[in-house]
């Protein structure tokens, strides 16, 4: 809990936060800066839509990545996996150099709201966890996990409790591994896979028709 001095009490609430963060930015930004730009465009557009509907508030751009609350701690999740869902339905329709991706923190607790910016020890941690999480996916603290955990079937892994930067006690982290997002290749191939299966369940099904047919016939 933040203990900032000065600051009234009915400006604190209880909330879930969320910190996400482009990856690769840096080096999109040297090789293309036109599609590094459009793809931050793409990205605000997503979550000045989605975040509204999970109940929560974009608190602030921060260049490639952003912050955002949410009244509980469910809305925060469900509100991540549908933003990197997007994310993954657009990859699969472009060529790979023009994808993207994100990572996302996300830890539960209280906050100080001042001029419409929030601020506390569980700002902090959020910032800290959501370097920790894949690209494509979700670091959460196992408090926050804690409470959705059985609510949603999500697959991840605990890490080893971690020491973060300026946070005095360590913190256990649950991770939300990403989608695979196939390739325009790895597609191809599975559907020429899947449509030499139905092919050859056709031409078996018509041999054994053929064969049933003779053995009647005897």
């Amino acid at each position: 809990m933040d203990s900032t001095p000065g600051i009234p009490q009915q400006n604190r609430r209880l909330a879930a936060i969320m910190f996400l963060d482009m990856v690769g930015y840096s080096a999109m930004m040297s090789k293309d800066e036109a599609r590094a730009l459009a793809c931050v465009g793409e990205l605000e557009k997503l979550l000045r839509a989605e975040i509204p509907r999970h109940g929560g508030r974009l608190v602030k751009f921060l260049g490639d990545g952003s912050m955002a609350e949410f009244p509980t701690a469910l809305s925060s999740v469900t509100c991540s996996l549908n933003v990197l869902s997007a994310i993954e339905a657009n990859n699969a329709w472009i060529a790979p150099e023009n994808r993207y991706a994100v990572r996302i923190g996300l830890h539960l607790g209280e906050l100080v709201d001042v001029q419409d910016d929030i601020f506390s020890d569980t700002v902090n941690v959020a910032a800290r966890i959501q370097p920790l999480a894949d690209p494509g996916g979700i670091a959460m603290s196992s408090f926050l996990y804690s409470q959705i955990k059985n609510q949603l079937n999500l697959k991840g892994t605990y890490l080893p409790p971690q020491k973060l930067k300026n946070i005095p006690e360590k913190i256990r982290i649950f991770l939300v591994h990403p989608q695979k997002v196939e390739t325009a290749a790895e597609a191809s191939t599975r559907h020429r896979q899947l449509a030499v299966r139905v092919a050859v369940g056709v031409v078996l099904f018509l041999l054994g028709a053929w064969l049933l047919s003779l053995l009647l016939r005897k």
